[in-house]
């Protein structure tokens, strides 16, 4: 088999394991924003091709604009989200090949696989082929990352589409000068396209491209790159999205006005909830090093200090294009801002898993130096076999926690935390989102009908009620207070700035005795309740 096809192959193998372990998964709130949005993306863009609508203001305005945080969901690009609906409308609708959510799911999990591709390739053409499949193993058994793929958001996407950006600029590096590297603008308009993270882009290609430029004494060095990344890639953003037709600069000071000035999230770490900075600057490296199979982190650290040990010997693998210098400074660009503490607070390690395919890449390399140092320790084991074991058994590290963490992966905490349980005595993050609810919808659905009072699930309630997860005969409640008081159930989804539900249940109800509790690794993570008779 050829190295490419090995390449093609993993990607595939990368797809249909995120498109099979989606099915149960839960459904994240923001989803059902996202997806909403998608459908009507979709059907505005049809509309436009088959010509039965124009490029009229309010037609645009009532499908991708109006206020943010609102229906249209102007605060975010709209690449990921079109891609969702049109997926849901081809192979839901006019060809029933998936269900309704994993339609909606597909494009996230096509382009995951097309990142094991990506990183495969880098890796291949930089490092070697053991090396390059070392790499793409590690990036199909990262939990967390393989959790994210398989929703219908931008994190996952975010995360292909920066590397693609990445890989794309690595490529030019080495093309005839006259040529103009349209990938490269193409990559990054993509990226912008999906999500604002993009633009921090720019820094890690500006300054190794800066460090070329002195490198090689050439002050022009490659402009084209930077034309085509000035030029096409805006031009890309302003394509895909038909918001900025209308108003270009202000629509797009207005998107990035809302993420510099975004609502701070409630964030558990450490045992405390953050919710206002400045928070701790470690916050990204710990919630990395905890959320990162122990394996593969301990590769990658391998892989580095080899990285380090060749750069002092003047050895590196294709000096003139620096790949360790660039993979370095996408991680730096990823988590960076992350470090400042002044950032917004979202939501863990999501918004900087950009870092991840560094990470991965550093893994397959540090595997594959400690194999060869196998062999040479013991002459009597091959090196392929040496190979075989060490990567085999990264891997498999890798492997096992995927499964454990399954389907309940941001409950999930890797060794060096202790697993799941460690992750709770440390008082981190144990779920966001309201996806663990889908987890006691068969407990539930046991009870006499009743209205329920489904906590942060409650926007993807319906659609439980639609997908068939749940009876008809179990509406949602309300909210707070008065939907408490209105249920027969409740939902308590356990995260440390959500504890006074307990007690307004248990006032309300009681009771302080839940009827069933949801836990993953022995940690609880919703409980449900049922008032009792009179």
């Amino acid at each position: 088999m050829k190295a490419r096809h090995i390449g093609w192959l993993l990607a595939l193998v990368t797809t249909i394991t995120v498109v099979v372990l989606q099915r149960d998964v839960g459904i994240a709130r923001d989803e059902t924003v996202y997806m909403s949005a998608g459908q009507r993306y979709a059907e505005w863009w049809v509309g436009l091709a088959k010509v039965q609508h124009g490029i009229g203001a309010p037609l645009i305005t009532s499908t991708f604009g109006g206020p943010m945080g609102g229906g249209g969901n102007p605060e975010h690009p709209p690449l990921a989200k079109l891609a969702a609906g049109l997926s849901h409308r081809w192979f839901h609708d006019d060809l029933p090949i998936f269900g309704e959510l994993t339609a909606y799911r597909l494009p996230s999990a096509i382009l995951h696989g097309l990142l094991a591709w990506l990183v495969f390739t880098f890796t291949l053409e930089v490092w070697g082929l053991a090396e390059a499949v070392l790499a793409a193993l590690c990036l199909l058994v990262l939990p967390r990352a393989l959790f994210h793929a398989g929703l219908t958001c931008f994190d996952a996407p975010i995360m292909t589409l920066w590397f693609a950006t990445i890989f794309a600029y690595w490529r030019a590096l080495a093309i005839d000068r006259k040529r103009i590297p349209w990938q490269l603008g193409l990559a990054w308009g993509l990226a912008l396209a999906t999500k604002h993270t993009a633009l921090l882009l720019p820094f890690a290609i500006g300054i190794h491209y800066i460090v070329l430029a002195i490198h090689k004494r050439d002050a022009l060095f490659r402009w084209r790159l930077v034309a085509t990344m000035a030029v096409l890639g805006p031009l890309v953003l302003f394509l895909v999205w038909p918001w900025l037709w209308l108003d270009p600069i202000g629509h797009v000071k207005q998107w990035l006005q809302f993420h510099a000035t975004h609502v701070h999230y409630n964030f558990e770490y450490l045992g405390h909830n953050w919710n206002a900075p400045r928070f701790p600057w470690h916050v990204a490296l710990v919630t990395t090093l905890f959320t990162v199979p122990a394996a593969t982190l301990g590769a990658a650290a391998i892989g580095a200090g080899v990285w380090i040990a060749r750069w002092r010997r003047g050895t590196n693998a294709d000096s003139d294009r620096a790949p360790v210098l660039l993979l370095g400074l996408s991680a730096a660009a990823a988590i960076g801002p992350f470090l400042l503490g002044t950032t917004p607070i979202f939501g863990a390690e999501k918004h900087w898993m950009a870092v991840l395919p560094t990470i991965c890449i550093a893994a397959g390399v540090g595997g594959i130096w400690a194999a060869g140092r196998l062999a040479a320790t013991f002459e009597k084991i091959p090196a392929r076999v040496a190979i075989g074991i060490v990567a085999g058994t990264i891997v498999l590290a890798g492997s096992s926690e995927t499964v454990v963490s399954h389907p309940y992966a941001l409950t999930w905490y890797s060794a060096l935390a202790g697993g799941a349980p460690g992750g709770a005595d440390l008082g981190m993050n144990r779920q966001f989102w309201g996806v663990s609810a889908r987890g006691v919808l068969p407990e539930l659905a046991g009870q006499p009908p009743g209205p329920v009072y489904s906590h942060d699930a409650s926007p993807a309630w319906g659609w439980y009620q639609r997908l068939g997860e749940l009876p008809k005969g179990y509406p949602d409640a309300g909210n707070e207070a008065s939907g408490i008081a209105a249920s027969s159930y409740a939902l308590v989804i356990h995260e440390q700035h959500f504890n006074r539900h307990d007690y307004m249940i248990w006032r309300n109800y009681g009771t302080v005795r839940p009827l069933f509790v949801l836990r993953s690794g022995g940690v609880p993570i919703v409980s449900l309740y049922k008032r009792p008779a009179k």
